[in-house]
């Protein structure tokens, strides 16, 4: 077999790591002069995200011999809203950087190839490739390169704005905000890389009646609301913009040897916008069907699966008005629902969505 995987981030990677490890080698090829994306920021890998997975470093460790080293672990989850704070706890993940770091997660993964050949500054024409590879795996993390070869679902474009923050944090404690009046249906998130680094990031769907908003003025105020609830002035040390994030998944997770992965296949939850777990465990099932130890649509049906009820959970919360979002933080300070979040193999979609339907029926 000649494999060519084209895109050299975590789902590429993984799919490399994994063809290894069955005695197959590829041929990477990236487009930048790195393997990592320009901005250096922080994500969070979470089983709230991710049931049944209720760990991930030891999932990928002990099933497929691939080693991660987050950054730090996750105690604590704070939801604020405009007048509400609570909290969930317990084991709730990890904190990883991503991007142009020197622990980013995808020089990890590159780190542990031994026989693969990353080839870097090579923008590469997927219709000449394919005539050269009996087996070609898209993982350029681009859901829009999906569209040249089939068709795909976008669900949503998104905005970002964000940086890099020196403050005095504790480092495993995240912190989250739903409110529209500086995150219009989106949210903000910090996420501590240390004692004194984070990730502050806001983020909010591109609908039209969103887009009049001015961005440098959400983002303010952004800054301003973080630093009032971390009690303290946040210094800003490295700032990042972004507009048309495409959100979407392609109609098929395989064409004849092609193999779509990662963002490229629909990795990305739509409800808080991560999927490492999910764009590794793509890049992991395409190399195993490659190998002949699986069938690839079989296998990534459940990604499949999860990112339509974390679409749905996403479409529940733009519905949702700022009293609305009182109330569901407010929920959570019951023993109960926080059990059922934190609770080994319970998926928290389908909790949240049972937690919001009651606010969901009041918007019809």
């Amino acid at each position: 077999m000649n494999i060519a995987i084209i895109g050299a981030g975590l789902a590429g990677l993984s799919c490399a790591l994994t063809l290894e490890k069955h005695g197959h080698s590829a041929d990477v090829f990236e487009k930048h002069s790195d393997i990592c994306f320009q901005y250096k920021l922080a994500e969070l890998m979470t089983p709230i995200l991710h049931r049944p997975i209720d760990d991930a470093v030891k999932f990928f460790s002990e099933k497929y011999d691939i080693h991660l080293k987050p950054t730090t672990n996750v105690q604590k989850i704070f939801v604020h809203s405009q007048s509400e704070s609570a909290f969930v706890e317990g084991n709730l993940g990890f904190i990883n950087m991503r991007g142009d770091h020197a622990e980013a997660y995808e020089k990890q993964l590159a780190e542990q190839l031994v026989n693969t050949k990353i080839h870097c500054n090579q923008n590469i024409n997927y219709n000449e490739i394919s005539k050269e590879y009996t087996h070609v795996v898209v993982a350029t993390g681009d859901v829009m390169d999906t569209q040249q070869i089939q068709p795909i679902e976008i669900s949503l474009a998104s905005t970002f704005a964000g940086a890099i923050v020196q403050g005095d944090f504790i480092p495993n404690e995240v912190h989250t905000w739903f409110d529209n009046r500086f995150a219009p249906k989106g949210m903000i998130y910090f996420l501590p890389h240390s004692k004194n680094q984070g990730t502050l990031v806001l983020v909010y769907p591109q609908y039209e009646e969103e887009m009049v908003k001015d961005k440098k003025t959400l983002w303010k105020e952004t800054l301003v609301q973080a630093s009032q609830t971390l009690n303290q002035n946040l210094i800003i040390e490295e700032e990042f913009s972004l507009t048309d994030y495409i959100v979407g998944k392609s109609k098929y997770p395989r064409i004849g040897n092609t193999f779509f992965v990662g963002n490229c296949m629909g990795a990305i939850t739509p409800f808080l916008g991560f999927g490492q777990s999910s764009s590794m465990l793509s890049g992991i099932y395409a190399a195993q069907d490659i190998c002949g130890l699986g069938d690839y649509e079989e296998l990534s049906a459940p990604l499949y699966k999860d990112y339509e009820d974390s679409l749905t959970l996403r479409r529940a919360i733009e519905r949702l008005n700022n009293e609305q979002l009182d109330l569901v933080a407010k929920s959570l300070h019951v023993q109960t629902i926080e059990n059922l979040i934190t609770k080994p193999n319970m998926s928290i979609l389908k909790v949240l969505s049972h937690i919001l339907n009651p606010f969901i029926r009041n918007t019809k």
